[in-house]
């Protein structure tokens, strides 16, 4: 049975239950809706489903990417009918082709480019359970879209920039423009090449078996220390926006917290009711800023994390009266400067590794030296106004914890939080100190994606 031998509105059961599997969030309210909107959908339009479908099932916009794929497999035309129309078609001239996606952008060239493409250099085995990567790569291959694309930006720059070359500030930014649209142009032509074959996959072996083969979690659920490079360029780009919605929250919580009943003013207010306190007066809050201190273990198994984590805290710098942040592996150095220039994670890893680099943090991961460190350079300015974050797993080659000193650190701070990434069931194995240091900390929890990250920061705020 293919994936369009059913009827559409088995079809949009199966396509919600896939989001649902994806982990966007569709309650049975929404999946009514979404049956309501889809009889009365102008499906004489190419987007009326889709724009229907969208508005009722899709409420966040981290959500549109697999909204997107998803509807694809579900209700796009079977490979076979757009083969078939591929074949009506006159033949291409690839290389000339691809050019012409490159220099005009053209969606619907794109789309004939990958058609051709498919039935010319994937050699498609039907029944065969893949998600299509092998088969893209094959089309692909063929294009030569990468050696098309570095020579198209080679002759760009010789034109723009002429004998003198992209020394002039207005030929560097005419490249830039240039090579922009053409990576983007690229990639809309990947897409229409991935988008062929999973086509041709739907028409063969189903929608279902194919979603199921094209499974990722959602951005903010990656487990970011062993993500792929796609996939943590993809969590960089929605960092951002969970920094704005993360400041804002936090900021809405503190304003609206109810401080402490004014006795004096309460009492002044119920002399005219003999006594009775009527009208309830609060003291108007002020609410202060925390104090932060920040320890990031930036050792090569956790520093990715370490990456995405101090920089998404370093964003909301405005939250506190006092941010320090201190990155260590053997030894603990103050990083605070290097990362309030840094611009995204990449940046972030890129300045702590400058310091691993140049030998000041050591090799070997010592908790309880750098603990040690760390109170020498900042325990006396402690107080209760400060919070103290650690990012690690605790993971000190069985090198003393030094579990003492991150006690007093919690005497003199307000508050101590170790966010691991490691699940909960690894810790207290192998040399992992978390029996030492979880009695000294207000909470220790599991932070493994953004989303683990964005709960703790709204707990803390």
């Amino acid at each position: 049975m293919t994936g369009f031998s059913i009827s559409p509105v088995e079809r949009i059961h199966r396509f919600t239950d896939e989001l649902r599997a994806r982990g966007v969030p569709v309650s049975m309210v929404e999946r009514l809706d979404g049956m309501r909107a889809a009889r009365v959908a102008e499906l004489d339009r190419a987007d009326g489903l889709r724009t229907v479908l969208r508005a009722t099932l899709v409420k966040s916009a981290d959500h549109l990417a697999v909204f997107e794929e998803v509807f694809d497999l579900y209700f796009e035309p079977a490979g076979s009918r757009r083969a078939a129309q591929a074949g009506a078609r006159p033949r291409l001239d690839l290389e000339h082709a691809v050019r012409g996606v490159l220099r005009d952008g053209s969606a619907e060239l794109a789309r004939q480019v990958a058609e051709q493409a498919v039935a010319e250099y994937v050699r498609f085995e039907p029944g065969r359970p893949v998600a299509g990567v092998f088969y893209e790569r094959s089309a692909l291959g063929g294009l030569r879209l990468d050696e098309l694309l570095a020579q198209m930006l080679a002759e760009t720059a010789t034109a723009v920039g002429g004998p003198g070359g992209l020394d002039d500030p207005g030929q560097r930014l005419r490249f830039e423009v240039a090579r922009t649209q053409a990576t983007v142009r690229a990639e809309l032509l990947r897409g229409q090449v991935r988008k062929a074959i999973r086509e041709l996959l739907v028409a063969d072996r189903g929608a279902d078996a194919v979603a199921k083969t094209l499974r990722q979690p959602l951005t903010a659920d990656v487990d970011i220390s062993r993500a792929n490079r796609e996939q943590l360029a993809e969590v960089q780009r929605v960092l951002t926006p969970i920094q704005r919605k993360l400041a804002t929250t936090v900021m809405r919580k503190r304003r609206s917290r109810a401080d402490l009943v004014d006795v004096r003013a309460t009492l002044r207010a119920s002399m005219a009711t003999g006594g009775v306190p009527v009208k309830v007066v609060h003291r108007k809050p002020h609410p202060t800023k925390p104090h932060l201190y920040v320890l990031a273990d930036v050792s090569g198994s956790v520093a990715t994390f370490a990456g995405f984590t101090v920089t998404l805290v370093s964003a909301m710098s405005q939250l506190f009266s006092r941010l320090r942040t201190f990155a260590f592996i053997e030894n603990a150095a103050e990083v605070t400067d290097a990362l309030r220039q840094a611009r995204g994670p990449g940046h972030a890893i890129a300045a702590m590794r400058d310091y691993v680099a140049a030998g000041e943090l050591g090799s070997h991961t010592d908790y309880g030296r750098a603990l040690r460190q760390v109170h020498a350079t900042a325990g006396q300015e402690l107080e209760r106004r400060a919070t103290v974050l650690v990012f690690g797993d605790a993971r000190g080659n069985y090198l003393p914890a030094e579990e003492a000193t991150l006690a007093a650190i919690a005497r003199r701070a307000g508050s101590v939080y170790w966010l691991n990434p490691e699940p909960r069931a690894r810790w207290n194995t192998g040399d992992s100190m978390m029996r030492a240091y979880e009695p000294h900390c207000a909470a220790a929890v599991t932070c493994q994606t953004l989303n683990d990250l964005r709960r703790f920061i709204e707990q803390l705020g």
